[in-house]
């Protein structure tokens, strides 16, 4: 053997020992060279690429293979379709596979192998930048506007987390839970989702209102807080 096949048999050998993680790729693309870019960091994960027929109009194979192997997958026997992985990452967790998983419909590929993975015990993480109405991105595409959607998908976060799927920011890739982590959330947690979330005020309200939506309970949306930093310091 010389040196150039020597190196590639260690390179395969060395892929084999790291964790499998299965990449989902969902039908939005915001943020898409970032996480490329944080994902070619990973070099401690060996990882491989599902694009679902949905996604496929707004991700390509081409954008993806410097990335992992692109899979297919015929939407049958999903456990045989996640044997061989230690886990699973949603980098474009939207809305309607929120909801479809905190529900336990099974529509979506997305929502099918996410909820087989929790099934089966797999550390399973989704970044939630798009499941957050108060988020930079959503108060941009103007759906930051009903404080009682925010709840509800504040909800709908909280209950995936109660199943096991570890949502947050992109730092997730960085410090990926085990399975054995994500069952810290206990089920008492369930009971604490109803009452407690805060209501949002809106940059709207505060522009209407003025200071006396300030005394509200409730939190400001990032565009709010803003707003009333630049009033203050005028």
């Amino acid at each position: 053997m010389n040196e150039q096949q020597i190196e590639a048999m260690v390179k395969r050998v060395l892929a084999g020992m790291q964790p499998r993680t299965l990449i989902v790729l969902g039908d939005e693309a915001d943020y898409r060279s970032q996480i490329i870019a944080r994902l070619q960091q990973c070099q401690q994960r060996h990882f491989a690429i599902y694009i679902p027929p949905s996604a496929t109009a707004v991700h390509s194979a081409e954008q993806w293979q410097g990335v992992g192997e692109i899979l297919a997958w015929d939407g049958n026997n999903a456990a045989q379709f996640l044997a061989g992985f230690d886990a699973v990452w949603l980098p474009f967790l939207d809305i309607a596979t929120l909801a479809e998983i905190a529900n336990g419909l099974f529509g979506s590929p997305s929502s099918v192998l996410v909820q087989t993975a929790l099934m089966k015990g797999l550390s399973t993480i989704a970044l939630d930048y798009q499941c957050r109405l108060d988020s930079e991105l959503n108060q941009l595409k103007g759906l930051s506007s009903n404080p009682a959607m925010i709840d509800r998908l504040a909800v709908q976060r909280q209950t995936v987390q109660v199943m096991g799927l570890n949502i947050g920011s992109i730092g997730l890739f960085d410090g990926v839970p085990t399975p054995e982590e994500n069952q810290s959330i206990t089920t008492n947690s369930v009971h604490q989702i109803e009452p407690t979330l805060p209501r949002f005020i809106t940059l709207s309200e505060v522009m209407e209102k003025g200071a006396a939506v300030l005394s509200d309970q409730g939190r400001l949306t990032d565009l709010a807080q803003e707003y009333v930093k630049a009033q203050h310091g005028k």
